[in-house]
């Protein structure tokens, strides 16, 4: 296994603006394509020289190609072909809101179909013959879950990093009928949910997802100097449609055959562990690999988790290709 040097607290700004900024100069390239309804969505891709694998990367609600530039950097270190796509409604891709910080889904089966897109048109005709990973956090796991049910045979395994397989809910399901009859009666899908809130250029790194202070000050200022992603808050249709994924991807679980590996944080605030159990049962080859001090975003955890997060994310990889 390739030996990585994953960077600390004190160094992680500075190795970005050089040297991983460099590797994102020289050896990552950006595209674009048409998805299945027009919608132009944005992509990232690094390739070394004979890559070992490909590896899909399916990122979670709000994010974007730059809160990935470590972990991508990583894999590519490793010898693995990188293939990012930033979902509809995030980044540089299209299918935005008219408030742009808000996030507006129709159904999860347009990120199923554009991620199939992505697929068919870039990862497959360039990379015919290697191996095909799909990496996915939290809404990519949801979202790659579902794809897996849908497509079993476009990827040979599968990581999932705090997947959204079932999301802390505690509404009352009366009340999320009202609210979808809202929703549908005045057309305000598209409108923020109750609870979220738009995004304001005010740093809540106390209540974030992340513990390392330099990689959430890293991403936030990504966000406070480009609109692009400013994406923040979820649309009242965004959260009924996650809800309904959810349920709709624990009825098609045990479809997945594949090998699946499941990362989990101990303190993670968005993700209902019950789900985790679950999924457990219906997927019984999946493996489990428990962060307890970590909360959601475990790539961004304390140090001594991430280096461990790392390290068996690679062990795992090397052992799908074995």
């Amino acid at each position: 296994m390739s030996k990585i040097n994953y960077l600390g607290e004190d160094n992680f700004i500075r190795v970005m603006l050089s040297e991983n900024l460099k590797w994102q100069r020289e050896c990552t390239k950006q595209g674009q394509f048409d998805s299945f309804d027009g919608i132009e969505l944005n992509y990232y891709k690094a390739v070394p020289e004979a890559p070992k694998a490909v590896i899909t990367i399916v990122h979670g609600f709000c994010e974007f190609w730059g809160k990935y530039h470590e972990y991508a950097w990583y894999l590519y270190q490793a010898g693995y072909a990188v293939y990012f796509l930033e979902q509809r409604g995030h980044g540089y891709s299209g299918g935005k809101n008219k408030e742009k910080d808000v996030v507006y889904i129709d159904d999860y089966d347009t990120y199923v179909k554009d991620l199939r897109e992505f697929l068919d048109q870039v990862v497959c005709p360039e990379t015919e013959g290697l191996k095909k990973i799909v990496l996915a956090h939290s809404m990519g796991g949801a979202v790659a879950t579902l794809f897996l049910e849908k497509y079993p045979e476009c990827f040979d395994a599968a990581i999932l990093s705090s997947p959204m397989l079932k999301m802390k809910n505690n509404t009352k399901p009366i009340l999320l009928k009202i609210l979808e009859i809202y929703a549908s009666v005045f057309n305000k899908g598209r409108a923020l949910a109750p609870g979220q809130r738009k995004f304001d250029g005010v740093p809540v790194f106390e209540t974030s997802s992340t513990l390392s202070r330099p990689r959430y000050d890293y991403m936030f200022e990504m966000r406070k100097n480009d609109w692009h992603y400013q994406t923040y808050g979820a649309s009242i249709n965004w959260g009924l449609a996650s809800l309904k994924a959810n349920d709709k991807l624990m009825s098609g679980a045990a479809a997945i055959k594949i090998p699946v590996t499941v990362f989990t944080a101990g303190q993670d605030h968005l993700i209902d562990a019950e789900g985790y159990t679950e999924f457990a049962k219906l997927v019984p080859q999946a493996k489990f690999h428990a962060f307890e001090s970590s909360r959601h975003e475990i790539f961004n955890a304390d140090e001594e988790s991430r280096i461990k997060y790392y390290d068996e994310v690679m062990e795992t990889l090397e052992g799908f290709l074995m």
